[in-house]
């Protein structure tokens, strides 16, 4: 039902090496392997060693966390191959996408529409390849709201369209809740941390501190029995001994629904 996971930009000053070493010593399963740092898409010859290194170790890739923008200048289909081949040498079933460059609010009818042709083409890209396609469900795009991410959802119509999620730190846990429960049917890995914007500034906890919001979350989730990797994302002063502290939370969650 979980699988216990870190996304790899948690720490992108360490190597991949480092952060598969950690992610073994806090006993989490999976990793989101990000293009921007770790595994770009150029290099296929690191994104193969990689895979073997994570199979060594026991963790299995969850993803490849890419950093190809809807809309972005430069876009092509051959340019999202690329990132197709990456995901590919990683052994990655899931490549994730960033819905566009800005919010949805600031998005014209016509750009939108532009989008959304091009969310189709890199979701058959995808498809033929045998890999899901999901969106980070993120501020300053067009899954900045539950409201446009499902429209996303609804105008691509497409059997391999999905959705990250993460709860939004400006908001409560009720509307996190319900927000959640919508995107539900579309939703594959989900990001987790600790953090509150509400106050106008971010501050980040310990995940354990958030285990009242999570569980509810989790509930949630748990309830359509499929699969969701569970990818820690960014940790307190990011600190080694913090996310070993984590993970230890996180897998204790995990493991209260294995039973």
């Amino acid at each position: 039902m979980f699988t216990t996971g870190i996304v790899s930009v948690t720490f992108r000053k360490k190597s991949i090496d480092e952060i598969i070493a950690l992610a073994k010593q806090g006993g989490l399963s999976s990793i989101e392997v990000g293009s921007d740092v770790h595994a770009p898409r150029e290099n296929l010859t690191e994104c193969r060693r990689i895979a073997a290194l994570a199979a060594e170790n026991g963790i299995k890739i969850a993803s490849y966390g890419s950093y190809y923008k809807l809309g972005q200048e430069g876009n092509s289909d051959a340019v999202f191959a690329e990132y197709i081949a990456a995901a590919k040498a990683l052994g990655a079933p899931n490549i994730r996408i960033w819905a566009g460059i800005r919010g949805s609010a600031s998005v014209e009818e016509a750009e939108r529409a532009a989008w959304v042709a091009e969310a189709v083409r890199c979701a058959d890209a995808a498809a033929e390849a045998g890999i899901s396609l999901s969106f980070e469900y993120h501020g300053g795009t067009l899954t900045d709201t539950g409201e446009s991410a499902l429209r996303l959802m609804r105008e691509m119509d497409h059997p391999n369209a999905h959705l990250y999620w993460q709860p939004n730190q400006a908001k409560d846990v009720a509307f996190n809740t319900a927000a959640l429960a919508a995107a539900l049917p579309y939703v594959t890995n989900i990001h987790v941390f600790a953090w509150d914007a509400r106050s106008g500034s971010l501050v980040k906890y310990p995940l354990a501190d958030h285990a009242d919001a999570w569980k509810q979350y989790l509930d949630i989730l748990a309830a359509d029995k499929r699969e969701h990797h569970l990818l820690m994302e960014f940790v307190k002063d990011d600190s080694d001994a913090q996310f070993l502290e984590d993970a230890q939370t996180l897998t204790k969650w995990s493991n209260d629904y294995a039973l």
